[in-house]
Order: C-alpha cells, then sequence, then structure tokens
C-alpha cells in the first residue's frame, strides 16, 4: 500500500569509511531504532536502544508466549571475524537510517540518510552539500580520498510498507492473532511508549521475533515501512553529476529509506474482491 506527498524533500547524507559498526552506531547515535543484521550464519532483527544492540534472551516467550517485553532481553554480541559477524547492516527509525557494510578486517563504510542535515554530521564524517560533484555508482580506488555524497532533491515522497511473512502468536503457541486479549500481553501493550518484542510464525519459514511499539490486535500483521524518494533526470543533475544524466525530466525512484516496524491490518477487501469469478488481487509486496 503506497501514499503520496507531494513536496520537494531534500535527503541527506553522511558518509564514513574504515571504521567499525561498534563505532558507526556509537557516532551515528540516532537513539532507539530497529536494526536488521546479516551474517554469513543468519539474519537477525535487534533493538538498538541507549546505544546497545539487544534481542530476546531465552526466557522471552516462554511457555508458548507471542508477546515479551524488553525486561528479559539479552545484549547481541558483535564478534569481528567468523561466520557470526555482521557483513550488512541497517538500523534505522523515523529520522534517520544508518546503514553500514563490511569490507576488510571488522572495518566498512557507514553512511547515514536523514532529511535532518544535522543528523548526517558526526564528527569526522563527510557531509554532501548541494552542489558537489556525486560518483555514488564508482567505488573508491585504494590511495584516492574519500569523497562526500550529495544530497538528493526529491519531487515526490511515497511513503510505503512490506508485509511481514507471519502471524503474530498468542499463549501457548496459537496462530490465531488476537493477541491484544492475550493474557500474557503486559499492561501497557497498547500504549505508544512501548517497545515490545512479538513473535510471527509461518510454517514455511519458522519464527521471526521483531521489536513493535505496541502488541498486534485481532487479525493485524507487521509492516515494515518505508519512504521512497521520487527525483527526476533534471533534479538528479542539478545534484552534482550533470554531464552523467540527461535531462528530459523522466521521474524514477532515487532512494528508498526504512523507517520502522508497525503492526496494521491487512488491506481491506472492497465488494468486487468477494466475487468469485473475479482473481485474487496479489499480495502488496508484488504490486
Amino acid at each position: 500500500m503506497t501514499t503520496h506527498t507531494a513536496a520537494i524533500i531534500t535527503l541527506h547524507t553522511g558518509r564514513s569509511t574504515k571504521i567499525s559498526l561498534p563505532d558507526a552506531i556509537r557516532q551515528a547515535n540516532i537513539g532507539d531504532a530497529v536494526a536488521l543484521l546479516a551474517s554469513a550464519r543468519k539474519y537477525t532483527v535487534a533493538r538498538l536502544s541507549g546505544g546497545r544492540l539487544t534481542m530476546p534472551g531465552s526466557r522471552s516467550f516462554a511457555d508458548g508466549a507471542g508477546v515479551a517485553g524488553t525486561s528479559t532481553e539479552r545484549e547481541l554480541p558483535l564478534p569481528t571475524s567468523g561466520p557470526a559477524a555482521v557483513f550488512e547492516a541497517r538500523i534505522f527509525n523515523r529520522d534517520a537510517e544508518l546503514r553500514w557494510l563490511h569490507e576488510r578486517d571488522g572495518l566498512g563504510t557507514a553512511v547515514l540518510l536523514s532529511e535532518s542535515p544535522a543528523l548526517c554530521q558526526p564528527p569526522g564524517w563527510l557531509f554532501g552539500e548541494p552542489g558537489e560533484p556525486d560518483e555514488p555508482d564508482e567505488p573508491d580506488e585504494p590511495g584516492e580520498p574519500d569523497r562526500p555524497v550529495a544530497p538528493l532533491t526529491a519531487i515526490d515522497r511515497i511513503n510505503n510498507k512490506y508485509l511481514l511473512w507471519g502471524r503474530p502468536l498468542r499463549p501457548n503457541g496459537s496462530q490465531n492473532p488476537n493477541t491484544s486479549q492475550a493474557s500474557d500481553v503486559p499492561r501497557n501493550a497498547d500504549a505508544t511508549g512501548g517497545p515490545l518484542w512479538v513473535r510471527l510464525a509461518e510454517a514455511r519459514i519458522g519464527l521471526l521475533d521483531v521489536p513493535v511499539p505496541r502488541a498486534p490486535r485481532e487479525d493485524e500483521c507487521v509492516f515494515l515501512e518505508t519512504i521512497e524518494y521520487v527525483t527526476t533526470d533534471e533534479h538528479a543533475a542539478t545534484d552534482g553529476n550533470a554531464t552523467a544524466r540527461p535531462r528530459h525530466g523522466n521521474a524514477y525512484v532515487a532512494e528508498e529509506r526504512l523507517v520502522g516496524l508497525a503492526s496494521a491490518l491487512p488491506s481491506e477487501r472492497s465488494e468486487a474482491d468477494d466475487d468469485p469469478q473475479r482473481p485474487d488481487p496479489l499480495p502488496e509486496v508484488t504490486r
């Protein structure tokens, strides 16, 4: 499902090279956030709070409970080598997204994306100003000085969301997602202050634990929310690389920023959708 917001938006970028993931998290200091961490061993969803990455502990979902608070969390270690070492991370909230990609010896390149220029300027990070040259498609050559990334000027912003596989579990492993009435849900489960951990289950993929602001209510699912930034050839050219892009005014999605995980109802079906002769619509993520 997408909604459009017509406005001129500037997406700013900060960049740091030869930096470890823990240092990137500490220096970026984006506050509480969701973290998606990829290693050779597994893909992990974690929660960033107080500069620490945490995930559910062994007692978080005891007795088949589908919702857990943060009191039983455990800190997530970040080894720099071996199959458990993270090679790519995306850490995000409503204000900013931190991306980190491993290169060698536990060090990599970190990029901060935000509509607020102040959030993209940690001390020592490169910050692109409008009109500065930018060659994001070409990697830095050995010995070549680091380059800032010019900001992106967008003519439109599209709020988008992707449905996560799996239904929230109730106690005792039931997949009836009426978690807001479950006895194990904390009393503040519907409070916006959260956060909570929710266990999603799907036979084809198993279990997935994700942090959300509140417990899902009946029939709700969990979505990954994003913002797509639409620009044109003309705007892209004026951002610094004028000779590389023609000025034909073609619009395209130049960037997508992750902003959070949230519980919501799937799209409502219309009367036309109930027509037995009408084929089922495609899932939202494939439209």
